[in-house]
């Protein structure tokens, strides 16, 4: 019995076991459980990689180790070569000797500077403020050393090289060497025992690590699994749900045996919701809606289908009464506010009445009887693409279509359009209409005008029958307007020929102004510009120099500088005066200023005993009359010595 109970309790664990963690591909249990074991042995390979990052650790630790040494060595190394310098300062005001005063400029140039930089550079790197501190100063005193050094040796002076102030200042370097050392013998310090202890700890890390990697992800394994036994409780309620005639969300679509349940009941949410949308738009007057249920199949999805069409009819009906309402009013408005210029009035008219009926071109003829033996439909307005055309175009009564309508005195309406008619052309290319409508513009059976459409689209009996009762109003417009403009051109022909007098006479008291005050500029130009040439001349260095690099002109200040005579010079290649800090070609150099204007550069002059001057050129192009540049001018400006 006791066997028994034994035997009843392992299964009801191994149940229990088996209610959360199943080793298979066959159910999501099983699938899930293998992925986490998966995870299990990732957390493995994190911490073989955090064991890794320790060891990468300790190496950057002894590398700053070996950054401190150098550091240091290079601290000895400079202010060993701080007291040669003094030494040989010493010997050179002893001897005399010149070998000994540039080795001292050596160095410093060579040796000591170049030695700071690197200790500079280093101790960045090994970022200990206090190191970067003390090095910061070093670098601000070294300068000082150097100048007392060089004043004593220029003066030769042993008790300026003896001072209290210069002994100083050696005592001063010697603290700021030790301070370095001292700090980078503390930070190497530190850096021994961090590494120390993260030898001491890597071990009892990694085990804590392992520990948490594997206790979160037998947590999180099991948080899975009941999850999706949750999804599963949620799969009922969401069923519920519908049972209640509630609509629940959408639920994510999965690659397990619960797919298929999924999608049948997103699908029946889908329909649902499509019913309640279909309902809310036609509660709100919409009909029109585009809503399929059940894909108008079944009972419940071909009425839904059958009362929408009923309706959108209904709907339809209702648009197009207050399309045409508005259509009226709108094109009424437009002749009241345009009633003085019947060019303005056609193109205002014909750009609104195509994109109020949606066409992609139209044209708006207008009939001039002004001679009644020779009656002419003229082109007064143009459109097409949301854009104005202005054409030209002339017509006689009986040609072509719109002389036909004109005749006629009825619409004509052409669904089956001769070749090139009319073709319509964009960025998308070029194509033929395929529904043209024109509509004479009569009033009491006269034609005042002709209305031309052009579309893609079929025009509807209630676009005709809005396009004649706009044509009336236009009609009725244009009678009107004719009248006016006839008697306002008569008016304004006898204001423009007094106008014109005045208008002559204004401008030729304007131009004689004109012309004097333009002479009055030139002349005080001119004054400056000599002024300015001259002050140029007497207080700056100018030379010219040819296409070629010859030297052209030397100015006398330039003369007075350098010793030299223009006629010492004239026709030489540049490099006998003016020599560039770099080996460059005066072809290039000339193309670089005649295309830029101007360049500037730093350069030396060489005088008649053969010093050199060091200097700033400014280097611009001189042109002729055609503006084709002819020579080189350089400023020279001395550069001041520090």
């Amino acid at each position: 019995m006791a066997e028994k109970n034994s035997q009843e309790n392992q299964h009801k664990k191994k149940s229990s076991v088996n209610k959360y963690i199943r080793v298979d591909f066959k159910t999501l249990q099983g699938r899930i459980t293998i992925g986490f074991l998966l995870m299990g042995a990732f957390a493995i390979i994190m911490l073989i990689s955090s064991n890794y990052s320790w060891n990468k650790q300790i190496n950057k630790g002894k590398e700053l180790i070996a950054l401190n040494k150098n550091s240091s060595r290079l601290a000895a190394e400079i202010q060993q070569l701080v007291d040669l310098t003094t030494i040989l300062s010493f010997r050179y005001m002893s001897t005399e000797d010149e070998f000994f005063k540039n080795d001292i400029e050596n160095r410093w140039f060579n040796d000591i500077y170049p030695k700071v930089d690197e200790l500079d550079s280093l101790v960045r790197e090994f970022g200990d403020q206090d190191v970067i501190a003390f090095t910061e100063e070093l670098n601000a005193h070294l300068p000082k050393i150097k100048s007392k050094q060089k004043e004593a040796t220029s003066d030769l002076s042993y008790d300026k090289l003896n001072r209290e102030e210069v002994i100083d200042d050696i005592m001063h370097l010697t603290f700021l060497i030790n301070n370095i050392k001292k700090e980078l013998a503390k930070s190497e310090n530190q850096s021994i025992q961090s590494i120390e202890e993260a030898e001491s700890n890597i071990p009892v890390m990694l085990s804590i690590e392992f520990i948490i990697a594997f206790i979160i992800s037998t947590i999180i394994a099991l948080y899975i699994i009941r999850s999706v036994l949750l999804r599963i409780k949620y799969l009922k309620v969401n069923i519920r749900e519908l049972a209640h005639g509630n609509l629940p969300e959408e639920m994510n679509e999965s690659e397990d045996e619960l797919n298929s349940i999924i999608k049948a009941i997103n699908e029946l949410t889908t329909n649902l919701k499509g019913i309640t949308r279909f309902a809310d738009e036609v509660g709100k007057g919409d009909f029109s809606t585009d809503i399929t249920v059940f894909e108008n199949q079944g009972h419940l999805g071909q009425s839904l289908a059958e009362m929408r069409n009923k309706l959108q009819n209904v709907a339809e009906q209702d648009k197009r009464r207050v399309w045409f309402n508005e259509g009226i009013a709108k094109f009424g408005d437009i002749l009241r506010k345009n009633d003085d210029n019947i060019e303005d009035l056609s193109a205002n008219l014909i750009s609104e009445l195509v994109e109020y009926t949606d066409s992609i071109q139209g044209s708006l003829f207008i009939v001039n009887k002004e001679d009644e033996q020779n009656i002419k439909i003229v082109l007064k307005g143009a459109y097409a693409f949301h854009r104005q055309k202005f054409l030209e175009k002339e017509l006689a009564p009986g040609q072509g279509l719109v002389g036909q309508c004109y005749l006629e005195k009825e619409y004509i309406y052409l669904s089956e359009i001769p070749e090139n008619y009319v073709s319509i052309r964009s960025g998308l290319g070029e194509a033929n209409p395929t529904h043209i409508l024109i509509s004479p513009m009569k009033l009491n059976e006269e034609v005042f005008g002709i209305i031309e459409l052009a579309s893609f689209h079929p025009y509807e009996n209630y676009h005709t029958e809005f396009i004649e009762k706009v044509g009336e109003s236009i009609a009725s417009a244009i009678q009107g307007l004719q009248v006016s403009l006839e008697t306002k051109k008569l008016l304004e022909e006898s204001q423009m020929k007094a106008e014109q007098l005045q208008a002559q006479e204004e401008e030729m008291r304007q131009n004689a102004e004109e012309l004097e005050a333009t002479q009055e500029e030139m002349e005080r130009q001119s004054r400056e510009m000599g002024a300015f040439n001259q002050a140029v001349s007497i207080s700056t260095m100018v030379a010219e120099f040819g296409k070629n690099g010859e030297i052209l002109d030397i100015n006398s200040q330039l003369e007075l500088q350098t010793g030299w005579n223009s006629d010492d010079l004239i026709n030489l290649d540049r490099k006998k005066l003016f020599l560039d800090e770099e080996d460059v070609d005066w072809k290039q150099t000339w193309i670089d200023i005649t295309d830029n204007m101007s360049m500037s550069k730093s350069a030396k002059l060489i005088n008649k005993q053969g010093q050199e001057m060091p200097i700033i050129a400014h280097c611009m192009p001189v042109s002729d009359e055609h503006g084709n540049a002819v020579k080189i001018a350089c400023i020279f400006i001395k550069k001041e010595k520090f």
